[in-house]
This record gives structure tokens, C-alpha cells and sequence, in this order.
């Protein structure tokens, strides 16, 4: 991977220098970093608080957004990812500028969560925030760890939780605990059919027209029921 500098970052650049195995300082037409890599790139736009602020209240800030969502290629790189990074504390920039009253103060938050919105829904951009500059390096380096891994583009892993049964629990109820499990079958509909046909086995046999037979079990959970034994 290559790390792309714009040279607006030039005073930070050394904290970030070495995070990736090339580092350049350039004239980036867009964003003020730019991870450069074969699988698809990522492009970071950092902004002070004050400056992020500032571009609200101005509306630059909307038309760099929009430029960054619609730009699929930078330098012949292509674009998969685009994170606002923010430097700064809003809270603490709000108590530097002046003191406000209740009101004012319940305005402002409700215009920059406002503007948090529209950036994450509307504009599709994922915003992270740190504190001081020293924090560009950690935050790079697990970036882009995470993208020679490829965790940044994985699917959440299905992960089902089922309460683990007793080991004393009588064999019946171990029966009904399995045929729980099934997707739509509770504890009642597994009694159902346990009580209609006596044994797991029976069940796992039976066609999709007997399964119809047990009370409550239509033909959608009964086809369900038959797929997840064949």
C-alpha cells in the first residue's frame, strides 16, 4: 500500500510517514490522504473543528462531500472508501467561542447533529473523530491494517445466541430444545410436533403434506422444517 500526502499536511505528515511501505507528498486534487491500493482505494478528508464548523455554516462543506461521494477515481486510483476525519472537540469549541444561553446552547447541537445526519445518511460518509494530531498515527495504522486485511469490507459473522441447556435436562425437553432451534419453531410448535410425531427422527422424516397435520404448523414453517432435514 501507498500513503498519498496532499502537501497542505505537510506539518503532520511525519507522524504518518512510515504507516504505509510508501509515503509521498503530492498535490492531491481531492481529500488530504489518500491509502492507495490495487483492491481499492481509501481517501481521507481531515478538518479541524473549527474549519468543520466553519464549512457548515458556510456550505462548503456539502460541496466537498458531494465531490468526494461522486468521485470514483483519483490519480488512477479507484475509490472504494471516503472517512471524515475531525480534529478537535466540538464541546470545546463551543465553550472557547463565547457563552451562550441554554437556547443557543440546545440550537447549536441540534444543527451540528443535524449536519452528523446528513453526512452519514444522505452523503454516505463514515465520520471519526480525534483529539490532537498525535492520534493521526494510531488512526492510520489500524486503518490501514484494516484494509490489507480486508475487515473493513467483511460481513458481520452470524452470531446466534442460544442459552446452553442443563446437563441433567430430561431427554424430551433435550428434544424439544433442538427442534427450537429450527428457524421460526419456538418451544410450542416444537412440543407440537413432538407430541404428533414422538421422535426427532419422525419429524426429520416426514413430508412437507404431514408436517401440515401438526396444530399451528402451516405450509410455509412446514417447508421450512422439511428443507432444514434435506
Amino acid at each position: 500500500m501507498e500513503l498519498l500526502i496532499d502537501h497542505r499536511e505537510r506539518k503532520v505528515a511525519h507522524l504518518v510517514e512510515d504507516v504505509c511501505s510508501e509515503t509521498k507528498i503530492i498535490d492531491l486534487p481531492l481529500g488530504d490522504y489518500l491509502i492507495a491500493s490495487e483492491k481499492g482505494s481509501v481517501i481521507v478528508e481531515r478538518k479541524s473543528i473549527h474549519d468543520f464548523i466553519s464549512s457548515i455554516r458556510s456550505n462548503r462543506l456539502w460541496d466537498q462531500l458531494l465531490r468526494l461521494m461522486k468521485t470514483e477515481e483519483i490519480l488512477g486510483h479507484r475509490i472504494k472508501r471516503t472517512i471524515l476525519l475531525i480534529q478537535g472537540s466540538v464541546e470545546e469549541y463551543f465553550r472557547s467561542i463565547a457563552r451562550y444561553s441554554i437556547r443557543d446552547t440546545d440550537v447549536f447541537w441540534s444543527q451540528i447533529t443535524g449536519a452528523f445526519l446528513e453526512i452519514l445518511y444522505v452523503y454516505n460518509i463514515p465520520i471519526i473523530f480525534i483529539e490532537k494530531e498525535e492520534e493521526l498515527r494510531p488512526f492510520f495504522k489500524t486503518l490501514v491494517r484494516r484494509e490489507e486485511m480486508g475487515l473493513n469490507d467483511k460481513l458481520p459473522k452470524a452470531k446466534w445466541y442460544r442459552k446452553r441447556v442443563r446437563a441433567e435436562l430430561p431427554t424430551k425437553d433435550r428434544k424439544r430444545y433442538i427442534l427450537s432451534s429450527i428457524p421460526f419453531i419456538g418451544e410450542v410448535l416444537a412440543r407440537n410436533l413432538l407430541e404428533h410425531f414422538g421422535t426427532i427422527s419422525n419429524v426429520a422424516n416426514a413430508s412437507v403434506d404431514e408436517l401440515q397435520e401438526v396444530p399451528k404448523i402451516g405450509k410455509k414453517k412446514s417447508e421450512i422444517i422439511y428443507e432444514m432435514f434435506h
